[in-house]
């Protein structure tokens, strides 16, 4: 078998700036509602990259809404959307159907793949799809926060795609942890590591709340069975992230 190269030996100059691997994300604050989905239209929604999502119960997936304010980064300040699915493990064999991704799930050890991920700089775009591999598009997204909540929306109006809102408070300080991130790179299967420091965090089942627009993409959501609210959504107040260089899965 022939040997993977060695990207995280490689640099990067995008819009002026050099970026290194592992890529560092200082500080900012994020929300990640996790949704219970359609898993034959979440199957059919990724079907070009090859992954399948990990069932978490007959015919049941998870979609994760990861809704990111950085303001302090490699890649600069910027606003990101990511819709991602939970998808099962490459090179491992038999495993419990269903309660092995739930163990995952709980260990923060679970394989994600990207479906659509929005951004609000050219910076970011770029970044994410000539480092990773991540399907990034340069979106209107606007961060607010206000009193005790925070909102997120992707697009404006009845034409957007969404709008979600989160209580923007907590006092957790969650154990570091690092898992396991999915993409198309350079025309293959790859994984990164992203490690992940949250401070203020606080997990919310109330208050909690996801509204489609009239976009295209928001029909896509709606096709998938996303409700209102989120199974749990996790609020951090601050970050801290580091992204490793993407490797080959078949070298597993």
């Amino acid at each position: 078998m022939p040997t993977a190269p060695d990207h995280s030996i490689r640099t990067f100059q995008i819009d002026g700036r050099e970026l290194v691997y592992p890529t560092c994300f200082r500080d900012g604050c994020s929300s990640i509602g996790l949704f219970v989905v359609n898993a034959r239209r979440a199957n059919e929604l990724i079907a070009d990259s090859g992954f399948k999502v990990a069932q978490i119960a007959p015919g049941k997936a998870l979609l994760s809404l990861n809704c990111v304010h950085y303001a302090d980064s490699d890649c600069g300040s910027y606003q990101e959307i990511s819709l991602a699915f939970f998808v099962d493990k490459e090179g491992v064999g038999w495993r419990l159907p269903y309660l092995a991704n739930w163990y995952d799930i709980l260990r923060s050890n679970v394989a994600s793949y990207s479906w659509r991920v929005p951004v609000s700089t050219k910076l970011a775009r770029d970044a994410g799809i000539k480092l990773w591999g991540f399907p990034r598009s340069l979106e209107d997204i606007e961060f607010r926060r206000h009193g005790g909540s925070a909102s997120f929306s992707w697009g404006s109006g009845e034409d957007g795609v969404l709008q979600y809102s989160v209580p923007a408070r907590g006092n957790r300080q969650p154990a570091t942890f690092t898992s396991p991130v999915y993409s198309i790179f350079e025309g293959e299967h790859h994984v990164s590591y992203m490690t992940q420091s949250y401070r203020d965090s606080a997990y919310h089942v109330r208050g909690v709340e996801l509204k489609l627009g009239e976009h295209p993409v928001a029909d896509e959501l709606r096709g998938l069975g996303m409700s209102r609210r989120p199974l749990v959504a996790l609020w951090n107040s601050h970050l801290a992230f580091k992204m490793s260089a993407p490797e080959r899965l078949y070298d597993w």
